[in-house]
């Protein structure tokens, strides 16, 4: 078993000499198993190592026997000993998470910050052949990509796991011989655990019906699929550069091949959820027929993200609920200019010249006698604008198609309307029958949130 594992090591390069290595130890057979091993082995490796041990507040008096027993452990070895004590129901109830993720999340949280406390280079759980195999048959059942079904890495990130190498019957068999006892977790027998079922029943009865190396034939194609991966994320990294600006799938990504395209997808997903947990097949496929889509066309993904088809390709961003940052608001009524903190409005009678007028994107120069009643507001029913000088008229709908203004922006977009006539769409124009002429006698200024 030892020389088992550091051929592993070192294959996988999993430690450098002197490097500080929190194990992450529950008291299990799995994780005493890392402990013996390495403490065999810290000094050929030259390694620190500090132990933390979690109990989830789940198992009560069970959970304290647990601890008690990885304390009296490194007593022994004369091993730093960190024990953590964590509400995981009280976290469940707050967070609807399942009690296995809501465990996990803890544990990992308090591995990592006691890396950064005591500098630790490493992070070492106990993880083996079975584990991984479960995983990967886990991950495939609820639909998964490729990196999905390469199965447990070896090393990601400070985390590492030294026993991948070797099965659960294997480390029990090595304790065994050294008459070394572990606890044992009642919750790791119980199948109302997705995990459970396939380690209990699914996984044993493919070895007695099927294949009784099920296991490492299950990782061995989870390594080839890692290595295709590895070529594959080359490939995305290229294309990603090109077709991906920001969180927007340029509309040329949909040519790309299948494999690659929803790569990108997933990657582009990834980046605005931060992890890849409950991405599943149909969400990628759901977002790649979104290409062929109407502009518009959304659909929710996890995470409280959304895809929508806009004009130049899908943009894949956080679902939010848009409140208006301002309140319907009267500007101008009869002649009367009031003030307000959103629009700044001034008038400019007194000499100004038409032709000093700029082109400018906040503000306007507009014909102050044409102007009834100005008020500052979001789009209503019968809205139009007047496109040119003869007058004719386009619906405020159609203007905001044919600009290419998002659907989900139109609602709260900003106006300045004079009952139905729309006479200023601040950042794009105005109303013709608004603007300054040889003719206008009184003109105003006006410069909307003082961007110009």
């Amino acid at each position: 078993m030892v020389e088992k594992v550091f051929k592993f090591i070192k294959e996988n390069r999993i430690f450098d000499s002197g490097d500080s290595v929190i194990l992450g130890v529950s008291g299990g057979a799995d994780s005493i198993c890392m402990l013996t091993v390495l403490c065999k082995l810290k000094h050929r490796l030259n390694l620190k190592l500090y132990v933390v041990h979690v109990n989830h507040g789940i198992r009560g008096g069970d959970a304290l026997e647990d601890e008690n027993f990885v304390k009296e452990f490194c007593e022994k070895e004369n091993l730093s000993f960190f024990p953590y004590h964590i509400n995981v129901p009280e976290i469940v109830k707050k967070t609807g998470m399942s009690e296995e993720e809501a465990g996990r999340r803890e544990r990992y949280r308090i591995f990592y910050e006691l890396a950064n406390e005591l500098k630790s280079d490493k992070i070492a759980v106990a993880h083996n052949l079975n584990d991984n195999s479960e995983t990967i048959l886990f991950n495939m059942f609820r639909g998964t990509g490729i990196k999905g079904m390469t199965g447990i890495p070896v090393q990601r990130d400070k985390i590492v796991r030294p026993l991948l190498c070797v099965t659960r019957a294997e480390i029990e068999a090595y304790l065994d011989s050294l008459n070394i006892s572990y606890c044992m977790d009642i919750t790791n027998k119980s199948t109302e655990y997705t995990r459970n079922k396939i380690r209990l029943e699914l996984l044993p009865y493919i070895k007695e019906n099927i294949n009784k190396k099920a296991e490492y034939n299950i990782v061995n194609a989870a390594e080839k699929l890692s290595e295709i991966n590895d070529y594959m994320e080359q490939q995305v990294d290229a294309e990603y550069k090109k077709y991906v600006k920001g969180n927007l799938i340029l509309n040329e990504g949909e040519f790309l091949h299948p494999a690659v395209k929803n790569q990108v997808i997933r990657r582009v997903i990834e980046n605005q959820a931060g992890c890849l947990k409950d991405i599943m097949d149909v969400h990628v496929r759901d977002v790649a027929t979104l290409f062929k889509s109407q502009v518009s066309k959304k659909i929710n993904l996890p995470y409280n993200l959304i895809a929508v088809k806009e004009y130049d390709g899908v943009i894949i961003k956080k679902a939010e609920n848009k409140q208006q940052d301002f309140k319907e608001k009267v500007l101008i009524d009869k002649g009367r200019i009031f003030k307000d903190d959103t629009v700044e409005i001034v008038s400019e009678n007194n000499g100004f010249n038409r032709e000093n007028i700029k082109e400018l994107v906040y503000t306007k120069w507009l014909d102050y006698d044409k102007i009834d009643k100005l008020i500052l507001r979001t789009r209503a029913k019968g809205d139009y604008i007047v496109i040119d000088d003869n007058g004719r008229k386009k619906k405020l709908k159609e203007y905001f198609i044919n600009e290419k203004i998002k659907k989900e922006d139109r609602d709260t977009m900003p106006l300045l309307a004079d009952g139905n006539h729309i006479v200023w769409i601040p950042g794009y124009r105005i109303s013709a029958y608004y603007k300054v002429t040889p003719e206008t006698k009184n003109i105003i200024r006006i410069n909307y949130k003082n961007k110009e």
